[in-house]
């Protein structure tokens, strides 16, 4: 029986988990390189010589890479060029200079350039390079060797070999075992799995120990033997030392041997029971054994090895107060009172301190969908609901088989919807077969039989994934689909390419839209209802698709063209290395219709030009902004095609003011603007993006920034705060820490920059004097005296004539920042959204806590 999510989830009227909550899938899929990261890579002519790239498309380790500078980008295989992360050539004293055609069209200009990249880019780093930009989940091969921690003691292991690998779960087996220890499931990135040999590398008192009832490698001379057989085997698929993160970051507890605790019961995962702390490792583990099996837990395994944020360990009274299944212990006979039972016992409760604080998920919700791992059977995987949520625990529902068990919410034993067809692994579903509808009457009968014989046959359709996307497909998506679709009938083949072209895209919702037709379709054709999912909502068009099978190569195509790709992205014919239109080598703006801008139009937002206003003659006043419709406004991450920028989230924050003379919303805005909220800055109808979601930042510190620029002209510069610069052509990251040191004979133009981490604080500025309430403002720009006032371009022109926040005044203008939004900034929303480091986080703050004071001293007292 076929199962298709989007019809389950459109039958049911539900929605899916959403995929980053699933941080482990999202790990095993991050091979360290993205678009926007910088690169050292030889010249082309001259292998000898380096320069600064960006990568501006990834494709495992085929990246699409631009020399800073030059006009067009080139295919690079990382696992054959020489390609290196900043900072290499300083390093090895390698000759870094731009090749001589980006050096004859820039000229002088390129010394700037070149430092705009370093200020604001981000290296690969050299491990992503070494592993050839292959993700994890494609590191991990089968006969590799691991070490798994023993469930009941830290300092315990012994070695397994991997069997199997499902998307980044692996079925181990312990080397030697015999069937008392069967094959387990395990995910990569669960902290029981460590490197091959780190046990040896760590010495006492780490050690191996056979995790059978029966220690059968008890004589050291057949555990010495099986260590060097499992040695010997590891030759063969050799496990790379940086692929399993055993050394998880722990808080030291605070628990205590006797404290009675409350705890999930392993063998049903649906119950809690008392327990008791048993055994303190060190500051980092302890042992928590059920009061029933504090006797026999080593056979029967009830128990739990332990840090502070453990999942499946709660205060006493979390059942009670959660509603949760309680299962009093065997020698309580009436009802159970943990008063009582306290007292009886001569224990005392866990104090709640000592439970670590969890983060939890707000976008999780009941009724929504996802699959899960029996926890009692991890072979199988089914389609599952969440049927209620008890803080850090969600209650997720098995299908078909009904049962109900508690997960922590970040468990690895829960996937996202679609993992077991992307993996090629068994689904448990739910039966979905039709309800018995009454039987068609002869002559409907009779005319479906002839439009079945009269249905046009279709050859295969393939997808060409080498090929140039265009800016609105994900290339990652893209080679995840199947090779082709058919044969099979005319319509439900096309039917299927355009619904797996959609599924593919940056913006589903925006793509459907843009095919949807108005009126009848023309001659030849016929309309077709396709599908967009987009976050909690699915949508609906009718598009025209041909009728003729002889119409289907121009169909293509012309589908193809109005993506802005590659005419043969998908067709008929199958090109699986070479395109016939060298998409790969031209440039990309060849299938940009004639137009080569690409990304955000500059003065837009999400995509819509803003409606031109006339300036007011006497006094700017904020421009009201047309609210974008959230289904066209959706930020979505993945891997980019070349020259492609998602915009930003659409947002709903409120135009400011515009009128001076309306008392009351002043005054309501004052109000807001008083109590500075925090996580839901947003500005004029556009979200600050979370970038945090899209590329993991790294930044320089301040000895590497004066080790390069450690000379200063004769005027003291504090300059350029470390922010992320995103513009229409690409997107770069924030500072790396490996960056290209720069001698002072080959580049003394970069010494220019100087950075200062010894300013006042604002507190301790007399700026703040209230006698000088606008001398820090005077002859450097008009700006309205209300800074809630301040239009997106008042904020610009404040910045801009800053010695230390120059670059922040492009960034501020490009998310449309006006001066309630600005005022409303601190540093918590600073460091989150814009991932500066703490040090030039500060340099910003301090010019908001000013303007944040000027108001309050002669606005808000009035």
């Amino acid at each position: 029986m076929e199962f298709d999510w989007n019809n389950y989830l459109e039958d049911n009227k539900s929605v899916a988990v959403p995929e980053e909550l699933f941080s482990h899938v999202e790990l095993s899929l991050h091979n360290g390189i993205k678009q926007g990261m910088l690169l050292e890579v030889c010249h082309k002519n001259n292998p000898d010589i380096y320069w600064i790239a960006e990568i501006t498309m990834v494709c495992g380790h085929l990246l699409r890479i631009k020399f800073i500078g030059a006009e067009t980008d080139f295919w690079c295989d990382i696992s054959n060029t020489k390609v290196h992360p900043l900072g290499w050539c300083g390093k090895y004293d390698e000759l870094i200079e731009p090749p001589d055609e980006i050096n004859d069209r820039c000229g002088d200009s390129i010394i700037e350039i070149m430092k705009k990249a370093l200020v604001v880019g981000q290296s690969v780093s050299m491990e992503a390079l070494n592993n050839k930009g292959l993700s994890p989940i494609d590191r991990i091969k089968i006969g590799m060797k691991v070490e798994i921690q023993n469930s009941l003691d830290p300092y315990k292991y012994w070695i397994a070999t991997v069997h199997d690998n499902i998307g980044g779960r692996l079925l181990v087996r312990y080397d030697g075992a015999d069937d008392d220890l069967p094959q387990s499931w395990l995910f990569f990135s669960n902290p029981r799995i460590s490197t091959f040999g780190s046990v040896t590398n760590k010495g006492s008192p780490w050690q191996f120990k056979y995790p059978g009832k029966v220690n059968k490698f008890s004589c050291k001379n057949k555990l010495s033997a099986q260590l060097r057989q499992s040695a010997e085997e590891s030759i063969k698929e050799p496990t790379p030392s940086d692929l399993f993160q055993a050394n998880q970051t722990y808080e030291a507890h605070s628990f205590s041997t006797g404290m009675k605790v409350e705890a999930l019961n392993p063998e049903d995962m649906k119950t809690i029971q008392p327990a008791t702390v048993t055994k303190i490792f060190n500051n980092l583990h302890f042992l928590v054994v059920f009061d029933d099996h504090l006797e026999d837990y080593e056979d029967t395994r009830m128990a739990w090895l332990c840090d502070s944020m453990h999942p499946y360990i709660y205060p006493i009274g979390f059942a009670k107060q959660n509603n949760i299944p309680f299962k009093q212990p065997k020698s309580c006979k009436d009802n159970f009172d943990w008063d009582e039972y306290l007292a009886d016992t001569s224990s005392v409760p866990a104090p709640e301190y000592c439970f670590g604080k969890k983060d939890l998920l707000k976008d999780i919700k009941p009724d929504m969908k996802l699959e899960a791992v029996n926890p009692l059977n991890q072979e199988e995987i089914h389609v599952a609901n969440i049927e209620r949520i008890a803080e850090h625990m969600v209650l997720v529902e098995l299908l078909p088989i009904g049962d109900k068990f508690w997960y922590s919410q970040d468990s690895d034993l829960l996937l996202p919807v679609g993992w077991c067809d992307s993996n090629n692994y068994e689904l448990h579903i739910p039966d979905v077969s039709p309800k018995e509808v009454p039987k068609d009457p002869p002559a409907a009968k009779k005319v479906r039989e002839e439009l079945k014989t009269t249905e046009e046959w279709c050859d295969r359709i393939f997808f060409n994934y080498k090929c140039y996307a265009g800016p609105s497909i994900s290339r990652n998506k893209l080679s995840q689909l199947p090779k082709h679709v058919g044969p099979g009938p005319l319509s439900l083949v096309l039917k299927e390419v355009l619904n797996k072209i959609i599924s593919a895209s940056y913006k589903p919702a925006k793509l459907l839209k843009d095919w949807e037709t108005e009126g009848p379709p023309e001659e030849g054709m016929r309309l077709e209802m396709l599908r967009a999912k987009l976050k909690t909502s699915t949508y609906h068009a009718y598009v025209p698709v041909v009728t003729s099978p002889d119409q289907v190569v121009s169909f293509c195509r012309s589908v193809c063209v109005k993506l802005q790709g590659c005419p043969v992205l998908f067709g008929p014919t199958h090109y699986p290395d070479v395109c016939p239109n060298n998409c790969q080598n031209v440039d990309k703006s060849t299938f940009h219709n004639g137009t080569e801008r690409r990304g955000r139009p500059k003065g837009s937002v999400n995509g819509r030009r803003k409606k031109k206003k006339p300036v007011p003659e006497k006094r700017q006043e904020p421009q009201p902004i047309e609210t974008e419709n959230p289904k066209d406004g959706e930020f979505v991450e993945s891997e980019h095609s070349a020259g492609s920028t998602p915009p930003s989230e659409s947002g709903t924050r409120p135009n400011s003011p515009e009128s001076l003379t309306d008392y009351k919303r002043n005054t309501r805005r004052r109000k807001d603007a008083k109590n500075f909220p925090k996580l839901e800055m947003k500005t004029r109808g556009a979200k600050l993006p979370n970038f945090a979601l899209q590329m993991k930042e790294s930044h320089w510190n301040k000895k590497d920034v004066e080790t390069i620029y450690n000379n200063t002209c004769a005027k003291k510069q504090t300059h350029d705060s470390d922010t992320e610069n995103e513009t229409n052509e690409s997107s770069s990251n924030s500072r790396d820490k490996n960056i290209s040191d720069v001698s002072d004979s080959e580049e003394p133009e970069l010494k220019k920059l100087k950075f200062s981490f010894d300013d006042p604080l604002p507190t301790d500025n007399k700026m703040f004097e209230k006698d000088l309430p606008m001398a820090w403002l005077k002859g450097k720009t008009k700006l309205a005296p209300n800074p809630l006032h301040w239009t997106v371009d008042d904020v610009y022109n404040y910045l801009k004539n800053t010695e230390d926040c120059k670059l922040v005044a492009e960034k501020m203008k490009q998310e449309e920042i006006d001066g309630q939004a600005f005022i409303m900034l601190d540093l918590d929303i600073i460091r989150d959204f814009l991932h500066m480091k703490k040090e030039f986080a500060i340099q910003l703050c301090k010019h908001i806590t000013m303007i944040r004071w000027y108001y309050v001293i002669n606005f808000e007292e009035n």
